[in-house]
C-alpha cells in the first residue's frame, strides 16, 4: 500500500516537483494505492482510492470517477498526475511501481 496527500495544484511545478513553501494549508485529497486491490479492474490497476471522499483514480490518465456509481467526475491537471507518480516511483512499492513501468505507454500526461 502506498498512500499520498495531493497538494494544491498551484504548488506542483509543471515537471511534478512540489515547491517548497513555508506553510501549506490546501490539498485534494489524500489518495490511497493498494499493491492488491479487489476492485482493481476499475478504472485502472493499479489506481488510487481517496480516502476523504468517494472518488477513485485512473493512474494512467489522471480521470476520477464516483466510487459508487463509476461515473466520470473530474480529470487531474498532468502536473498534479506527474507529481504522483513521481510519488509513487519514490517509494518502496515495487509492485506498484512495476504495473505502471509496464504499461508506461498507456500513460497519457508523462
Amino acid at each position: 500500500m502506498f498512500e499520498f496527500q495531493l497538494p494544491d495544484f498551484s504548488e506542483i511545478m509543471p515537471d511534478g516537483r512540489r515547491m517548497l513553501l513555508e506553510k501549506t494549508v490546501k490539498h485534494n485529497g489524500v489518495w490511497r494505492v493498494h499493491k492488491s486491490d479487489p476492485d482493481d479492474l476499475f478504472p485502472s490497476d493499479p489506481h488510487a482510492d481517496r480516502q476523504d471522499e468517494p472518488e477513485k483514480l485512473d493512474l494512467y490518465n489522471g480521470k476520477v470517477y464516483d466510487k459508487k456509481t463509476a461515473k466520470f467526475l473530474y480529470q487531474l491537471p498532468d502536473k498534479a498526475m506527474k507529481y504522483i507518480y513521481n510519488q509513487i516511483m519514490s517509494c518502496k512499492e515495487d509492485v506498484i511501481k512495476n504495473k505502471l513501468i509496464a504499461k508506461k505507454s498507456s500513460i497519457t500526461y508523462l
